[in-house]
């Protein structure tokens, strides 16, 4: 058996979610079923034969393509999550900046106290 990638699964769910949208508006199937059919469709195209599974799929995709359902349900490249993401990173550092800084100003006030100790033990 020939290994699939994510790439593939990527590629398959896509197709599936489109031709679930396309044939659940066309024969106006309920919401509550519609997952029904996506799992029946992902059957369907895992069990065809290989030969001609990347045929039919590259026929799907064309067609939904043209369409214009294919683009609205393809993964997208979540820039917003992305954006969160380095937003939520930049934040950890400067607290871990901020972090730094106190522990450095507890450890000067620390060695002044010391200091200032050993100033006031000095008998003359």
């Amino acid at each position: 058996m020939q290994q699939v990638s994510m790439l593939d699964l990527a590629t398959v769910s896509a197709v599936v979610a489109a031709l679930v949208t396309v044939i659940g508006n066309a024969f106006g199937i309920e919401k509550q079923y519609r997952a029904l059919l996506a799992i029946g469709i992902a059957g369907i195209l895992w069990f065809i034969p290989r030969e001609w599974g990347e045929q039919v799929l590259m026929a799907l995709i064309i067609g939904l393509t043209a369409s214009g359902v294919y683009s609205q349900v393809k993964p997208r490249d979540n820039a917003n999550e992305l954006m969160k993401m380095q937003l939520r990173e930049e934040l950890r550092k400067e607290q871990e900046l901020e972090k730094e800084r106190e522990q450095k100003q507890q450890q000067r006030e620390r060695q002044n106290a010391s200091h200032q100790e050993r100033r006031d033990d000095t008998p003359y």
